[in-house]
């Protein structure tokens, strides 16, 4: 696991009531990372935030980490089901 996965799981398994209410998938091609945030319907709002302000603020804390690193990091929230 990549240290960007690492602490994205971190910050959502904080967020969100309990580490079963989400998981997350990854997959890295050449400079580029891509997670995906699968969590369930309750606790959507938790992680998305007043006006999304929560997951643009983990968006952007972990661009800050993967410029040092000339990497790309994307993050996506889906639905659970």
């Amino acid at each position: 696991m990549s240290r960007y996965f690492d602490t994205v799981n971190f910050l959502v398994e904080n967020l969100v009531e309990s580490k079963s209410s989400f998981h997350l998938e990854s997959n890295e091609k050449g400079k580029s990372i891509f997670i995906k945030i699968i969590v369930d319907e309750a606790n959507m709002g938790k992680l998305i935030g007043k006006n999304g302000r929560i997951i643009t603020s983990i968006r952007t804390l972990i661009s800050s980490i993967a410029k040092k690193e000339n990497k790309i990091v994307k993050i996506e929230i889906k639905k659970a089901g």
